[in-house]
């Protein structure tokens, strides 16, 4: 306390200014006190443009601000300390802010609040890119298991329906794998892959569920749709053959009309019906 002490005014206000973070002082009204030239920047103004204002005031959401404010509120009558991410919308675009606030105590009695902040926007966008390449499959770009995984329980929302999943098998792929080499067999999955994205609708979801299979999630799209959607499909890999790599593909598809059936139930119809169009293909190559 006594090294404290013996800080001037202006020193202890230049140690506090030179922190590497975003420090204010909020007064019992929740308004700024005392601002660090960060923590305007991160608000997107200067900072003495933030003193003797609320964030109900400062902040260009009104819900964000209302939101700051009632927890500074909390804190006040709580005095009890928070800690939260948060999302602020500026010009320049959003960025993702690590808040944490406490309150100030003189004598025993909350005189007002001190609060740090980290722009934490770098580590938050590395995160989710990390998240992305975890749902990506490596060699086609498209969506693998792992984001499957995570989207059975609630496939499409409530008024996403009727909703249908398309299966699709590559024909012939150890084939070219044991004849052409694996690279060729990579190729082919890569061509597939490409010429089912060029055929969708933007709203669907191409991922590559197994070695040779792709399923298809196309939320608003009745069985009809779907079989316009294999069609479209089918004349794309017909104009990307190129009698090397045969791009022969099952199809088969399943609608639901509502969540009265599981994601599981709606799979396991589409999975038959791709494999009965696999035996009529084999069947009618062999005659």
């Amino acid at each position: 306390m006594n090294e404290l002490t013996s800080l001037s005014h202006e020193e202890l206000l230049c140690f506090i200014r030179s922190a590497p973070a975003s420090i204010f002082f909020k007064d019992t009204q929740c308004r700024y006190r005392f601002v660090s030239d960060l923590c305007g920047l991160v608000h997107g103004s200067a900072a003495e443009d933030l003193l003797g204002r609320t964030d109900l005031e400062v902040q260009s959401d009104p819900a964000l601000g209302r939101e700051h404010y009632e927890e500074d509120l909390h804190i006040l009558a709580s005095g009890q300390g928070s800690q939260r991410i948060s999302r602020v919308p500026l010009p320049s675009g959003p960025v993702y802010l690590e808040i944490k606030k406490n309150p100030v105590r003189l004598h025993g009695a909350v005189i007002g609040i001190i609060g740090v902040i980290n722009d934490i926007t770098q580590q938050v966008t590395q995160e989710r890119e990390l998240k992305e390449l975890s749902f990506r499959d490596k060699l086609t770009g498209l969506y693998n298991r792992n984001y499957l995984e995570t989207r059975m329980r609630h496939y499409v929302r409530a008024d996403d329906f009727p909703a249908s999943l398309i299966m699709a098998d590559c024909n012939y792929l150890k084939r070219v794998n044991d004849t052409l080499g694996h690279e060729y067999g990579d190729l082919m999955l890569q061509r597939v892959a490409r010429c089912i994205q060029d055929s969708i609708p933007p709203s669907s979801v191409a991922m590559r569920v197994g070695g040779d299979e792709f399923l298809i999630l196309c939320p608003k799209c009745p069985a009809d749709q779907a079989q316009a959607v294999i069609a479209r499909i089918r004349q794309r890999l017909k104009q990307c053959s190129d009698g090397i790599l045969p791009l022969d593909v099952a199809f088969g598809s399943s609608t639901a009309q509502d969540d009265s059936l599981t994601f599981d139930q709606v799979f396991h119809r589409a999975d038959r019906a791709m494999y009965e169009n696999k035996k009529a293909l084999h069947r009618t190559q062999a005659q």
